[in-house]
């Protein structure tokens, strides 16, 4: 490998590991960083564990390299599983060295541990890149790994502050953000004198994004603005669950659940308000993506992310974690003045500029050199 003379001029061969192409906020960014890579010149693997018969939520570059390992545990029966199960760190070592990388990146802290063992004993850098945060939604064994095998990698990614400090110290770490991309459009999306105004949120629906809070907290607005409707996009395990809450409420005419969208920018922009509701992140990619359409935004203040792109009453507000009451007076504060939504979602789109996916697909770019000069 040769060596590069810097950051900037560097362009060599890269894999990246994850286990699908799936509609996730790690599956978009690291598409995006793939897809972007491959235009300015560099040779790019993706490599996942799917078989590959369905094309991904999100699409690659025609000249970004996807190679389906087949190695999802659910394909083939038991047996299968079970063989598949042990054979996934040698069959993932055996594609990472046919892909000949300079620098191997892997995404979510599963992915990072298997291609960590996978690649034992090979003279190629493991950048591992935490996805969500590093203290919620992962079992004890994970945890443990994770602790044993992140100090062989040659730098682990974090998304945020707060999930930086999470590790030790005796790992090296970057703070890398996702980016937040301009909208095709130019103006805000705010329809503040139509006859129906939108509530919208996005994301997985999972117990981790709240949504079940979000309905507790919207319930009690409905008498006093009946012209809003509250669209909570997305698809997940807890659907069922979430229509039946809703039923419940009384919402079954002011809740909707559309499914998933490809298209963020354009499906927000059917929007007046957007909140954010989980009880944790890594880095709320549709909280940026909301604010870069000049969306007003209310969102939980959990770990991690919200505060670093919310000034609290400046960009958007902020709310005290899980607190369903101070959830809906800060959407009643917002959906009762057109001033203060036109006022916030203004300064929202100004998230741009600070997580523009130049700055970020540069830092990516000046680590991956980093490392590889220290091979």
């Amino acid at each position: 490998m040769s060596q590069p003379e810097s950051s900037l001029t560097y362009k060599g061969r890269l894999t990246f590991v994850i286990h699908q192409i799936s509609a996730g906020g790690a599956e978009r960014v690291l598409t995006l960083l793939a897809n972007e890579l491959c235009e300015k010149g560099w040779s790019v693997t993706v490599l996942t564990f799917d078989s590959g018969s369905k094309p991904g939520f999100f699409e690659l570059h025609s000249d970004v390299q996807h190679w389906p390992l087949s190695l999802m545990r659910e394909q083939g029966g038991w047996w299968k599983a079970i063989k598949v199960h042990f054979l996934r760190p040698w069959m993932l070592r055996k594609a990472i060295r046919k892909s000949r990388p300079d620098a191997v990146i892997a995404f979510i802290d599963v992915m990072n541990i298997l291609a960590l063992v996978a690649t034992i004993g090979l003279k190629i850098p493991v950048i591992v890149s935490e996805r969500s945060h590093p203290a919620f939604n992962i079992s004890k064994l994970c945890s443990l790994l994770r602790r044993v095998v992140y100090k062989r990698s040659a730098c682990l990614v974090l998304q945020t502050r707060d999930a930086r400090d999470f590790f030790s110290s005796s790992i090296s770490k970057r703070i890398i953000p996702n980016p937040v991309l301009v909208p095709e459009y130019s103006e805000p999306a705010l329809k503040s004198e139509a006859d129906s105004k939108t509530l919208m949120a996005m994301g997985g629906l999972r117990e981790v994004k709240g949504f079940d809070l979000l309905l507790k907290a919207f319930a009690p607005l409905c008498d006093k603005f009946p012209d809003w409707v509250l669209e909570i996009w997305g698809e997940g395990v807890q659907r069922k669950t979430l229509e039946n809450l809703r039923d419940e409420l009384g919402l079954q005419e002011r809740v909707r659940f559309p499914g998933l969208t490809k298209e963020h920018y354009k499906t927000m922009s059917q929007a007046d308000i957007f909140v954010l509701s989980s009880r944790s992140e890594g880095f709320p990619n549709v909280l940026g993506e909301a604010m870069a359409c000049g969306l007003p935004v209310v969102s939980f203040d959990c770990r991690s992310g919200p505060s670093e792109l919310i000034q609290d009453g400046v960009n958007g507000l902020l709310v005290p974690p899980d607190n369903i009451q101070e959830l809906s007076s800060s959407l009643e504060r917002l959906m009762a003045s057109v001033e203060l939504r036109k006022s916030l979602g203004e300064q929202a789109r100004k998230i741009t500029e600070t997580y523009s996916l130049d700055k970020i697909v540069q830092s990516w770019e000046e680590l991956v050199a980093e490392v590889a000069r220290e091979q």
